[in-house]
Parts: C-alpha cells; structure tokens; sequence
C-alpha cells in the first residue's frame, strides 16, 4: 500500500497499525478504527479496505472471532474495488481457517479455492503457498490422507526453492508435522518416523515454543504407535509442563485437541484434566461453538469412562445447547455469506466489465493495426521483462532485426497499398514462429521487425531465422524490382545471441542487432549474420564469432 499519497495523520496511522500488528492490539483497533472513519467519510475505498482487513487481522489474533468474522467479510468489497488481490486472498484465507473451527469444512474449502483462484490469476506463489498448507491441514482434519499428503508435498517443494522466507522453521515443522500424521492415519509409520527425522535435523535447534508443542503433540503420537509409551510419556510431560493458554487457540487447536484425544485413549486422566481446563477459557473467549462443543464431548468422554454420573447427565444438558445454538449461527453464517457473494458477485461483473474495456484498450495500444503484431511499446515494456529474466537466470537470449529487401523499390513500383500487403505477408510469414515456445516477435516500424528468442542456444536461433528467410522465398511473392536474382520478395536479418550480464540492457542487444542487419545490407542482401561471444582467449579478451548465411 502506497502511504505517500495521503496526509502526514494518516500516514503516521497506518504506520502506528504496521508496527502495532501482533503486539498490541488496542494501539491495531484504535488507529484502524480511525482510518475506517476517514475512509468512509472521505470515500476512500483503499482506506475502508485496508482498516477492515487489518481490525479483522487483529480479531483473529486476539481470539475475538464474532469482530473477525465482521470486518473480513466487510473488507473484500472495497479491496476488490482497488484490485488488492493479495489482501483479498488472505482475506479469504483467514476466512477459511475460521469456517473450518466452526466445522464447516465446505465453507472453508470454500474460501481456499476463491483464494487460490487469486493466487492463479494474479502470480502471487507466496501466498499460494500459504493456501496450499491450510488446504492440506482441512483434509488432514477430516481423514483424507491422500489429499493432505499431496499438499503438503507440494507446500515442501516450494519450500526447498524458498529456505529464506520469513518463518522457514515454523513452516518447515507444520509440513513435517502434518506429513507424519496424515502417514499415521494410512498406517505407513516409516514415512511417519522418516518425518520426525527430517525434524529432529532441521527444525529442533531453533523451533520456537509453538513449534516445539506441536512437534511434541506428533511426538506422542508417534510413540504410541511405535509401541514406545516411555517416549509418549515423556512427550505428555514436556507437552503439560510447558503448555500456555496465551497461545493462539486458533492456530494450535487441531494439535492440542489430537494430543487430549491420545490422553483419552492411553487413560492419562489427570493431564487430560489439566489439558481441559487450560483450554476452556481461551475457547470460550473465541465464542467458537464448535471448538467448545469438541472440548465439551471429550469431557462427556472422560465423564462416562470415570462413572461420574450426575457431571455426565449436565455435560449432556450443555452439549444440547450447543448444538441448537450451532445450528442458529450455521444458519446466520450461510445467509451473511450468501449476502456477501450475492454483492460480491455483482461488483466482480462490474469490475470484469471494465476490466475487458481495460485490456481491449490496452490491446490496441501495443498493437501494430497493419499487421496484427505487437508493437514497438509493447516491444520496449515486455522486452525488458524478457531481457531481466534471462540475466538473472543465467539463459540465453537473441535478438533479430530484420527487413524487406529493396522494399522502397517495391513501394515505389507497385504502390502503397500493395506495400502494406507486402508488409502483412511477412509479419504473416514470422509470426508463424510464435509457434515456438519463447519466441516474440513485433513490427519495429516502416518494413523492420523485431524477434526475441529466449532460451535457445545459437545453433537453434540461426536454424529457424534461416527456416523463415527460405520459407518466404519459397512463397514467392512477386517483386520484379529486387536486385536478388530470385526475383520474389526476400528478408535480410541481423542477430546478437549470448547471456545477458549485469550492466547490460535490451538496448545494447538491439543495437548489436542492428549493427549486424547493416553489415549485411552493405555486403549481401537476402543474408543473415549472426554474432555471439565465444570464451575468452588466452589473453583473458571475449572474441566475436559469426555465423552467416548467404
């Protein structure tokens, strides 16, 4: 968000919200609630958006899901309004988090894919990465190994290209984590120890205390099923001395829930207790029925196999409550969201409608109206991008500039009308290439045009520039004015191939290009020439070799 447009109060606001994220919430709710005022009363959609979704960012921190579940939803009219799609996508992450501890798997499978749809259609692979774990999280939550397996391994490919991301670790032990309970549930305990493995190597040594409670909570499972019950006691140990209920509830439920679950199983019965009490009030100050009518069903559990009659018998009484009081705010939760797409899905048709007028207008600007193919501004712009992205991959890279022999002869002779089809019958011949992966070609004005091959060796670039010089020569299109002895129209063209290195830009490429295309024309026209850097000799200078074709 560009902050250097507004006044120097908001400016520090935003800022005071930005600094104040995770650590104090108060400072968070009370400049964003001021920004909100502004917004609205300025009619400031940027504003509106940003307020909403960084109150609701903070609801969720705090545990104050009814204040969350308000401002996210509110956020994404404005933000989509602006084109924020990255906020939008976290937007829908986090709502998809909360749906699913509300246990509406479906709504949270919901959001995720609104918010991996983002991720496709506007390339933001960090926040899709992100997506992918929660996905992977929903399926482990219902028992489908198979597919929480499959993201997680997607998520941990990403994650050895990216070591340098903020939170590796954290990262790192959640896929490892998750990979060794979903191989749990289908039985493979190798794969499952070769998990905690992976952990014990790479994420021990600097995991944080949430780290270390959930890699605890996998431990103890672990054990369990290793036939190990000193390690799983010792795991419960660490996991109930350690335990704090100022952790995010939110975000460590689905772990400690499982941990108590195993309590239940091994009959650990008083740090089953223990574990219950330290969660019943970070939950209830959620206000998540369903994460308190979980709780509540392993205390009926406990209850039942204890012969603690009466407290089982009340248990059951406040088990119905919740129940009927889920239902209510299922209900209302599925009318707010039906509201909330119903909005949602007029202002996405308005903003598509102006979208498509955008990029018809954008289309002919970088178009050549004659001949169909991309202009020079659209040659300037992408082929930067492409110029930037083989330097910094270390991939070859060759321009081509080419033109029609003698063509003011044929202009001249024959007409400019007959010129211009002179000029669509070559654009024609040479975007034929665009057949290629890598290839991109534009008209550079008058009778030249422009090819960037990307990621093709020399031998392979002189191989289809020669292809198409024949194949126009073989289409014999009749100029009686050429001094080629064919006597058909035929193309000249110049080339520089190589690696791109810093200090160097489009321009010199296009220049060494056009140095070639006039060496030649000098010497031979209906020719190619093109030059590329060999190793440097013995004398440590970089040689030019040439390849030509006459």
């Amino acid at each position: 968000m560009d902050i250097s447009r507004y006044d120097e109060v908001i400016q520090n606001l935003i800022t005071d919200m930005q600094d104040s994220r995770g650590k104090d919430p108060r400072v968070s709710i009370s400049c964003g609630k001021k920004l909100l005022e502004y917004g609205i009363k300025n009619s400031q959609p940027e504003l509106i958006g940003f307020a909403r979704f960084s109150m609701g960012e903070t609801y969720y921190l705090m545990n104050d899901v009814d204040n969350f579940y308000h401002e996210m939803t509110q956020c994404m009219e404005p933000l989509e309004q602006i084109g924020e799609w990255g906020y939008l996508t976290m937007a829908n992450n986090l709502l998809g988090i909360v749906s699913l501890n509300r246990g509406n798997a479906p709504l949270a499978m919901d959001y995720y894919m609104d918010a991996i749809n983002y991720c496709y259609e506007y390339s933001l692979p960090d926040l899709e990465f992100l997506v992918h774990m929660n996905l992977a999280a929903l399926y482990l939550d219902i028992a489908d190994a198979d597919n929480a397996i499959y993201y997680y391994e997607r998520c941990r490919r990403y994650l050895d290209k990216h070591s340098d991301i903020e939170g590796y670790i954290n990262s790192l032990t959640a896929i490892c984590v998750g990979l060794g309970k979903s191989y749990l549930l289908k039985g493979d305990i190798k794969k499952a120890e070769d998990c905690d493995a992976v952990i014990e190597d790479r994420c021990m040594g600097s995991a944080s205390m949430l780290d270390l409670l959930v890699i605890y909570t996998f431990r103890a499972r672990l054990g369990l099923s290793l036939g190990q019950r000193d390690e799983t006691m010792r795991c419960i140990e660490i996991i109930d001395r350690h335990f704090s209920d100022e952790l995010p509830v939110m975000d460590i439920f689905d772990d400690v829930y499982d941990f108590m679950r195993l309590l239940l199983e091994i009959k650990e019965y008083d740090t089953l207790v223990h574990m219950l009490k330290l969660m019943e009030q970070p939950v209830d100050t959620t206000g998540i029925k369903n994460l308190q009518k979980k709780l509540l069903t392993l205390k009926m559990k406990y209850q039942k196999e204890t012969g603690q009659t009466e407290a089982y018998e009340k248990s059951g009484v406040e088990f119905f409550e919740l129940s009927q009081i889920m239902d209510q705010e299922n209900d209302r939760m599925i009318r707010d969201t039906i509201a909330l797409r119903n909005r949602y899905n007029d202002l996405s048709v308005l903003t598509n409608e102006v979208r498509r007028e955008n990029e018809v207008l954008l289309k002919k600007s970088e178009t050549d109206p004659l001949t169909g193919m991309y202009n020079r501004q659209k040659l300037n712009t992408y082929g930067d991008v492409i110029f930037e992205r083989a330097r910094k991959n270390g991939r070859w890279l060759a321009i081509e500039i080419l033109d029609i022999d003698y063509f003011k002869e044929y202009n001249d002779n024959y007409g400019h009308q007959a010129g211009d089809r002179c000029i669509r019958f070559v654009a024609d011949a040479i975007m034929e290439l665009k057949n290629n992966k890598g290839v991109f070609c534009s008209r550079y004005g008058g009778d030249e045009f422009v090819i960037i091959y990307e990621d093709y060796d020399d031998t392979e670039v002189f191989a289809m520039a020669k292809r198409l010089k024949e194949r126009i020569v073989e289409m014999a299109f009749e100029h009686k004015y050429t001094k080629v002895p064919v006597g058909v129209v035929t193309i000249s063209q110049g080339i520089f191939w190589g690696i791109p290195e810093n200090g160097e830009s489009l321009w010199n490429y296009l220049h060494s290009a056009d140095n070639n295309l006039y060496k030649v024309k000098k010497k031979s026209r209906n020719s190619i020439l093109l030059s590329r850097y060999s190793k440097k000799d013995a004398a440590g200078v970089q040689k030019e070799e040439m390849m030509t074709d006459e």
